[in-house]
């Protein structure tokens, strides 16, 4: 009889350690961490960047709040229902340091929710879904191209950057960044105004090589400028 009991246990034990290995076997490394971490803040940051590849080369706009190239693009935004998930996992917005606008997904939370939100973020729930946002912010609002281009422009999901926690030491507490990456296909009509931009002599985009990303610099007639080390993403 306590014998039956014994091996019942252990066969519930298995299929209990089974069953999180299965809902987490996509970011195990990120699930380890999480109980490691457990009751230390972790920091958030969710974004989304364009792939826009004109012939061989990258386009790469001037960062607003840091002095870098980097992709078009930027971080998601939570919609009003996000308050109940804001509560239930205790959510910190980011809202007196950093580089935080309002309902930017940039936060905190404790490290035993990273695999709630991760899994929050993949339902596609209380959050922003369209991608349509940061180009026409940073694309039509800049005069770039005019906003009949969003009726001929395609957006095309590439990939998911697999997240990973590191230390950051600006914000002095390990982050996970998670990245989407989109590619944006134009007609030729508006990738020839792209060209004629880029030959003003602006110094709001550039269209740089591959190797300029993996060696995060360009020098373009004479100057030089900086690329932020996440563009490597958009390769």
């Amino acid at each position: 009889m306590l014998e039956n009991i014994g091996i019942n246990l252990i066969s519930s034990g298995i299929c209990f350690l089974i069953g999180i290995f299965a809902a987490n076997y996509r970011r195990i490394g990120l699930f380890v961490k999480s109980l490691m971490h457990r009751s230390e803040d972790i920091r958030f940051s969710i974004a989304y960047l364009y792939k826009i590849k004109i012939d061989d080369k990258y386009l790469l706009i001037k960062g607003s709040k840091i002095e870098q190239l980097q992709p078009v693009g930027g971080v998601y935004k939570v919609c009003s229902s996000f308050s109940t998930i804001e509560r239930k996992l205790n959510i910190i917005f980011e809202n007196k340091r950093g580089f935080y606008e309002k309902e930017d997904l940039r936060f905190c939370t404790k490290g035993k929710n990273i695999s709630k939100v991760l899994n929050w973020f993949d339902s596609r729930e209380n959050r922003e879904v369209a991608v349509y946002r940061e180009f026409y912010e940073e694309i039509i609002k800049n005069n770039i191209l005019p906003i009949e281009v969003l009726s001929s422009m395609r957006i095309e999901f590439l990939k998911q950057i697999k997240p990973k926690m590191a230390y950051s030491k600006y914000f002095k507490k390990n982050e996970i960044l998670l990245f989407d990456i989109y590619e944006i296909h134009l007609t030729n009509e508006y990738i020839d105004m792209i060209y004629k931009y880029v030959k003003e002599e602006n110094d709001l985009i550039k269209l740089v090589d591959r190797e300029d990303i993996e060696k995060e610099c360009v020098d373009i007639r004479g100057k030089s400028f900086k690329i932020g080390a996440h563009s490597q993403y958009i390769i």
